[in-house]
């Protein structure tokens, strides 16, 4: 089983020296064209604007708080927000907060437009009451932006699952392979015939057609973010 854990040995300080990143698993591991890393920004800090021509990029804040700047528009962001950059948009990032600022950022090079508003940053806050059911019940989901909106193919998918405490989710498969990463809590992860404990700040990696669940053995709910894609269904 694919598992990777944020450890300082791992860490890579970017050319601007304010961001420590993380990276989680390649893109032959993830089995697409796609980038996934923790990004950690120190208080205080800010990131110079940049802007990637060809490739979109999502961000989820696990921790803190602070500023995303997305073309003219700005934005407050904090934790469990979900915010979306468009190719060729100009950004930054400001840590406005007294702790670290700590992001999931996911890069990929879209197969259409990414449908966002020039007006503002798309950004959604977590609102547990949106979570939808799913797997007989044992397993919650959001999807902060659809497919359409991020310009995958039919079956890129990204969003929140949530499996409350004492629950074991349903065990099941997808023709998708997906890359779980973890926000809240401890618990148990199954991907085939493996097993392997898994906390806040792990990832793990399941691949397509492979039965998986989740065993939440503690009393506190598990909170995860997903990125579903079908392998080797990105551009390069």
């Amino acid at each position: 089983m694919l598992v990777a854990t944020r450890e300082e040995t791992s860490a890579e300080i970017l050319a601007d020296s304010v961001v420590r990143r993380y990276p989680i698993f390649t893109p032959e591991e993830i089995g697409a064209k796609l980038d996934a890393a923790w990004a950690v920004l120190a208080p205080g800090k800010s990131t110079g604007g940049g802007r990637n021509p060809s490739q979109a990029s999502l961000g989820v804040v696990c921790r803190g708080h602070g500023r995303v700047q997305v073309g003219a528009a700005v934005a407050d962001i904090r934790e469990l927000d979900t915010f979306l950059i468009p190719p060729g948009t100009e950004h930054a990032l400001s840590n406005t907060g007294d702790d670290e600022l700590v992001i999931l950022a996911a890069r990929w090079k879209p197969v259409g437009l990414v449908l966002v508003p020039s007006d503002r940053v798309a950004i959604e806050s977590f609102d547990r009451t949106k979570l939808k059911p799913a797997h007989m019940n044992t397993f919650y989901y959001r999807e902060p932006f659809s497919t359409e909106v991020i310009g995958g193919p039919a079956k890129f998918t990204t969003g929140w699952g949530l499996v409350g405490g004492g629950v074991a989710s349903e065990l099941h498969k997808h023709p998708t392979g997906e890359l779980y990463v973890f926000f809240r809590g401890a618990t148990v992860q199954q991907v085939g015939l493996e097993c392997a404990a898994v906390k806040a700040g792990d990832a793990v990696m399941v691949p397509a057609d492979t039965m998986h669940n989740l065993l939440n053995y503690t009393a506190d709910d598990v909170l995860l973010y997903w990125i579903e894609v079908i392998p080797g269904s990105l551009p390069g």
